[in-house]
């Protein structure tokens, strides 16, 4: 459950509420990502392949707190936005994700081309940019399978909250690269588990552990969190490996319990 730290308006937080489902509080907004909330043992024919859930969300919709704004990194998987999701997601007043995915969810989606920002804005309170971060659900050449994906950073044009890279389905290093030319990054959602399908072969569609540290150096090693590693059936790397690869390398990873809402860091301590 949710604790009052989490819905404490000046306090930054994240919580991971299972897959790649994340409560981000940050500079007094309330932000949802990639929102799966249909039940454990749920399963989806997805084109070639069978994604199959494994864990209920640590929250019910109707838990939620009021949304600012949902981010969705893109809407053709049924892993990053299921039947309940995509409910929560059409109601909401504020949409962001990629053009294919505002044509897909109509009403108030708002899709962003790579490194468009849009920004919310109210009297009295911080704004909060929301920067759509180019990305790639799979190797070079397999864009025609996985379809368009996006990650977001979420940061405030005077530096007063940390800034969040949330990375969506992708590998893109050379996006990672890009980012952190063009802005300080303070704090990474990095879908982890390395998904992949027999179907595909040895197709992995999200970050390899490997990947996962090289995606940290490049970023300038920010507060690594991990996301989208556990709650579905078809990740190939579980947290034990994950753990593994990163203290052998001696980078911290932060595996957060679904439910627990984490402090971000104070961006002027960095």
């Amino acid at each position: 459950m949710v604790t009052d730290v989490a819905v404490t308006r000046d306090t930054n937080t994240v919580t991971v509420l299972g897959g790649p489902t994340a409560l981000i509080h940050l500079a007094g907004w309330t932000l949802l990502t990639d929102p799966t909330f249909d039940a454990a043992g749920t399963e989806y024919k997805d084109g070639p392949v069978v994604v199959r859930k494994t864990a209920d969300p640590a929250l019910k919709p109707a838990q939620l707190p009021a949304l600012d704004a949902v981010l969705v990194s893109h809407t053709g998987h049924l892993d990053n936005l299921d039947t309940a999701g995509r409910t929560v997601a059409t109601g909401a007043s504020e949409v962001f994700t990629t053009v294919a995915g505002a044509e897909d969810l109509g009403g108030a989606a708002v899709g962003l081309e790579p490194w468009q920002t849009r920004t919310l804005s109210k009297p009295g309170r911080t704004p909060l940019n929301i920067t759509a971060v180019p990305a790639r659900h799979g190797p070079v050449g397999t864009e025609d399978i996985t379809g368009p994906v996006t990650g977001f950073l979420l940061h405030t044009d005077d530096g007063s909250a940390p800034t969040v890279y949330v990375s969506g389905d992708t590998v893109d290093l050379d996006a990672m690269s890009a980012l952190a030319q063009r802005y300080r990054v303070d704090v990474a959602l990095l879908h982890l588990g390395a998904a992949g399908f027999e179907e595909l072969g040895d197709i992995r569609l999200s970050l390899t552990a490997v990947q996962a540290v090289e995606a940290s150096r490049l970023l300038g090693d920010p507060l690594v969190v991990a996301v989208h590693a556990e709650g579905w059936a078809h990740y190939t790397e579980d947290r034990s490996h994950v753990q593994q690869v990163f203290n052998g390398v001696g980078v911290p990873l932060h595996w957060p319990t679904p439910g627990d809402p984490i402090t971000l860091p104070d961006p002027h301590t960095r």
